[in-house]
């Protein structure tokens, strides 16, 4: 089977000739670009210098003879308005602080202190963000703290403060999903979209701390903030949709992360009234007007709010946090399957992935994948991105058990 198809079936929950595999096809299923570096090397690849589209995760933008290499059967379609707005053009060289040689978007430009702390500021000289000498990431330095008052944006303000696309950042994504949809047999993932519910920028001026404190405290004005948001993602779904939906399978429509390592990030309840009718009206809008799956990430335990996501519409649930409190993934099968495609789950990035024996590796991959495979519905990755640091043997036997053990039926 070529990948798309295989994808196609298995979102639809159904059995294709082998489980899908994806590494490298998303913001949330990338690799970090030393990583990537590494893999190059290990497989022997002519793919270096790699450039880096995502600069907050620092990831590469996987190359075909990569991806192939991998048996990877999603490729992302970059959308360079998010993390930092680089263009993505006129690249120009860069050497990561592991020592590798990339290459960054030519208006990448930081401001490098005498400590060597690398520093990104907005068109409006504000700090957003920051690696440290030694980093592999940018940190965001938005404050994050709780403050003594808080000062409520107005609902209208805020809604105009979301920007649109423009035309030209949809031309450019549509001739790059274009030209991979017509020459590529890659089932097609698109990125983040623009001003969507689930981004951290929903928090209308304040910080995160306050934010989750309004959802409790002030609860219909929580409302009317994620109500305009929907509103105006909406709006940007249909002008990226007309832009692409004739090209991708997959859509990412929120990223932030609704749990931690023990619990929800807060009360489900406060999803369920607040969240999930806002969610509802951005994904029945999209049902209705583009044949594309539209899929969710949250990192942590969120098991008290899947059903909620299921009810909000969501197709295709990523990347389930399976080594956090309440995400056993028999029970997570048991309880959702069949009724919202699984994708993650492989592999657990923060254990065995990095610090396990191939042979640990496989089998924690072939334990996976009898649980979440059966009747479909699954598309094998590990627990979000592939971090700089994971052997590449471990990749390779991961892999490996996918090709090998993961042929339909298991």
């Amino acid at each position: 089977m070529k990948s798309r198809e295989r994808v196609r079936l298995a979102i639809n929950h159904k059995e294709p000739d082998r489980v899908p595999l994806d590494i490298g096809g998303s913001q949330v299923t990338g690799i970090h670009v030393d990583e990537y570096c590494e893999l190059a090397r290990f497989y022997d690849l002519d793919v270096l210098p790699p450039k880096v589209y995502d600069p907050w995760q620092m990831l590469a933008i996987p190359d075909k003879l990569m991806l192939e290499r991998l048996h990877s059967d999603i490729m992302v379609v970059e959308n360079y308005t998010q993390t930092f707005g680089f263009r993505g053009k006129d690249w120009k060289p860069f050497k990561t602080t592991s020592g590798n040689d990339i290459l960054m978007s030519g208006d990448y430009d930081p401001i490098i202190d005498d400590k060597g702390y690398c520093t990104i500021v907005n068109a409006d000289g504000k700090k957003i963000a920051r690696m440290a000498p030694d980093g592999l990431y940018y940190d965001l330095t938005d404050p994050t703290a709780m403050t003594a008052e808080w000062t409520l944006m107005d609902p209208d303000e805020w809604k105009k403060s979301i920007p649109l696309y423009k035309d030209e950042d949809l031309k450019i994504m549509q001739s790059n999903a274009k030209e991979l949809y017509e020459n590529t047999d890659f089932s097609l993932c698109g990125s983040f979209l623009k001003g969507g519910l689930g981004t951290n920028a929903i928090f209308a001026g304040q910080t995160v701390c306050n934010w989750y404190c309004i959802l409790s405290a002030e609860p219909e004005y929580a409302n009317e903030i994620l109500r305009a948001t929907a509103e105006k993602a909406i709006e940007n779904s249909e002008l990226y949709l007309q832009a692409l939906g004739d090209y991708i399978d997959i859509m990412l429509l929120s990223g932030t992360d609704y749990g931690s390592q023990k619990a929800e990030m807060f009360n489900p309840d406060i999803f369920k009234e607040l969240h999930r009718p806002n969610y509802k009206l951005i994904t029945d809008y999209i049902h209705k007007n583009f044949d594309v799956k539209i899929a969710m990430h949250s990192c942590g335990s969120i098991y008290n709010i899947i059903e909620h996501i299921i009810d909000a519409g969501i197709d295709i649930l990523n990347p389930l946090h399976v080594n956090t409190a309440n995400m056993d993934p028999k029970k997570i099968k048991d309880e959702f399957g069949g009724r919202v495609v699984f994708w993650g789950g492989g592999v657990d990035t923060q254990t065995v992935l990095p610090y396990g024996t191939p042979e640990e590796v496989e089998a924690q991959a072939n334990e996976r994948m009898k649980i979440f495979a059966p009747s479909g519905g699954f598309i094998f990755t590990p627990v979000h991105n592939l971090q700089y640091g994971v052997p590449p043997k471990n990749v390779e036997a991961m892999i490996n058990a996918v090709i090998n053990d993961g042929n339909y039926p298991i």
